[in-house]
């Protein structure tokens, strides 16, 4: 069984800033947690509201040898959420997955990752893998969400014990991460791919450069997204933020018969 450091605070601005700041005095396998964080933070620098105590608020250090270039950092999140997913299971709630690596319930919100790589110069440094999970919110503090949220305590109708849910978490991850660097993300595949409810709908991906459109067909063995556009394009798409698009349907799909959906 895989061992790690937990570092705890009562409180902090953010665990993934925590870490980054002093990765060269963290050694690889730490896990810092804050009981609060007062400037939590998720992917395009949204707030992640974690001002409020009761909620799991952690970041993972990992300094993976070798050469970055061949290391499957981003597999690593969905590694996280799919050991997020397997977590919940154990407290009867199916969890389903936005690519690349939202965790869902019923449709909403209830864990986010966000991971950051080190580098200085060329030289790689390390990477900080960070996970929130709403475990104790109430519907007040949920509408002030930009999005669909829930949290594992209302799911439930019961107040969740944060230790538990943690030691349980950080087991899992810790327990698969040597595998997933010398396996890849086919190590997780099939398990993600069971989780994925937009695989056949219509969705868009977001990101800096463009927006891109068309039928979630596939993640592949890299754990990209595989969308069939509307000319009759597979294109893969290694980065982004996915969301459902409304403006289409699954007619693209149905122009394409001689691909599967």
């Amino acid at each position: 069984m895989a061992t790690y450091r937990l570092i705890e605070f009562a409180e902090l601005d953010s665990t993934n800033c925590y870490a980054c700041a002093n990765l060269g005095r963290l050694a690889h396998g730490d896990v810092i947690q804050a009981l609060v964080q007062t400037a939590g933070r998720g992917r395009w620098q949204r707030p992640w509201v974690s001002h409020v105590p009761g909620n799991l608020c952690l970041s993972f250090v990992l300094k993976p040898a070798g050469n970055p270039a061949r290391l499957p950092l981003a597999s690593l999140s969905q590694l996280l959420a799919v050991c997020v997913c397997r977590v919940l299971d154990t407290y009867g709630v199916k969890a389903t997955l936005k690519w690349p690596n939202d965790i869902q319930v019923d449709g909403r919100k209830i864990a986010g990752i966000l991971a950051e790589t080190a580098v200085q110069g060329s030289e790689f440094l390390g990477l900080v893998l960070g996970i929130g999970v709403n475990l104790n919110l109430n519907d007040a503090t949920l509408v002030t969400i930009d999005q669909p949220a829930t949290s594992l305590n209302l799911v439930l109708g019961r107040a969740v014990a944060v230790t538990p849910f943690r030691d349980s978490l950080a087991g899992e991850f810790m327990n698969s991460y040597r595998a997933l660097l010398e396996t890849g993300f086919p190590l997780i595949r099939g398990e993600y791919l069971g989780r994925c409810a937009f695989i056949g709908s219509e969705v868009e991906v977001r990101h800096a450069q463009e927006t891109l459109r068309g039928c979630a067909r596939d993640v592949n063995a890299e754990g990209e997204l595989v969308l069939l556009r509307e000319d009759g394009e597979l294109r893969t798409v290694s980065h982004g933020e996915m969301f459902p698009n409304l403006r289409g349907g699954l007619e693209s799909a149905r122009r394409h018969p001689g691909l599967p959906l």
